[in-house]
């Protein structure tokens, strides 16, 4: 049996039935990740399965998402794409004018005061 992980890229949606049938692995029923195990479990046809970078693992982890939820996350991805829409950009570091060292981001020079 074949990890489903080893058989797809990161961050693009996947059908998870046909990875299943590419794994040698057969399901009837999954639930969804966000939908959560109260959820009703739906048809691997109707799910996606999507890897996603996870520190200290090789291969990753992998979420199952419905229709409705796979509909948002194109929605989220499709946003973080436009122009004008960057991470968080961290803190401006000031430089004492007196002494040149950096100065914390609380201000005032520890070195100087």
């Amino acid at each position: 049996m074949t990890d489903v992980r080893d058989l797809i890229d990161y961050d693009s949606p996947h059908n998870y039935a046909e990875l299943l049938t590419r794994a040698g692995t057969v399901r009837d029923a999954a639930h969804c990740t966000l939908c959560g195990l109260e959820s009703e479990p739906l048809p691997p046809q109707r799910l996606s399965l999507i890897k996603y970078r996870q520190a200290g693992s090789d291969k990753g982890s992998s979420r199952l998402y419905c229709d409705l939820h796979l509909a948002e996350w194109r929605d989220d991805a499709r946003a973080a794409r436009r122009p004008g829409r960057r991470a968080a950009e961290p803190p401006a570091h000031q430089i004492c004018p007196t002494c040149f060292m950096q100065m914390p981001l609380t201000g005032g020079c520890a070195n100087c005061e």
